[in-house]
């Protein structure tokens, strides 16, 4: 069976044990992809327990008129999820802060049917505001897949990560995001 993409958060009776296994999900996405970014010191020591820290917090703070949290579930396990809230960065609008895929999992549609959920939730609950999304420039893969998706790079700048190492950052938009539902 295909996963399924479920809207999560306090309105619809997620556990603190759903937060965890969404961060936990997070914390392994963020272990591959950002090797050689983040230090291996917070990689390996710290990751886990921020990830629950933030999670948790999203879960208890989850305002279901500002934030959207996805999860593509396979038998009631996270493969993939999506994290997009008004307010990260209010003067940008909404922001998809994360957007991760199970390395086994890559390739399979995943990160498309939740950009898909994200954009669907924007026309429907939010007059088709612009959805924006950032990503480290080093990550190649993930450039090409929002490039290819219609994003168009709206900013550059320099961030320091985990590690001390400073990384550009870059911003993508979607003016309409209905376009991401094609």
């Amino acid at each position: 069976m295909d996963p399924h993409i479920a809207r999560l958060g306090h309105a619809s009776g997620t556990s603190r044990n759903d937060a965890y296994a969404i961060a936990d999900l997070h914390t392994r996405s963020r272990q591959i992809a950002y090797r050689g970014l983040y230090g291996d010191a917070f990689l390996e020591h710290e990751l886990f327990d921020v990830s629950r820290a933030t999670w948790r917090a999203r879960f208890e703070t989850f305002d279901p008129a500002t934030d959207l949290i996805l999860a593509a579930m396979d038998d009631a396990e996270p493969v993939a999820l999506a994290y997009a809230s008004f307010r990260i960065n209010p003067e940008v609008g909404c922001l998809v802060d994360n957007l991760h895929v199970a390395p086994e999992r890559k390739g399979g549609g995943l990160g498309s049917a939740l950009l898909a959920e994200t954009a669907r939730w924007l026309i429907e609950d939010h007059a088709g505001a612009p959805l924006h999304l950032e990503v480290y420039a080093p990550n190649e893969a993930a450039l090409d897949f929002y490039i290819r998706k219609g994003g168009v790079e709206v900013a550059r700048y320099a961030e320091v990560v985990p590690g001390g190492r400073e990384v550009d950052t870059v911003r993508y938009r979607w003016a309409e995001p209905a376009a991401l539902l094609r």
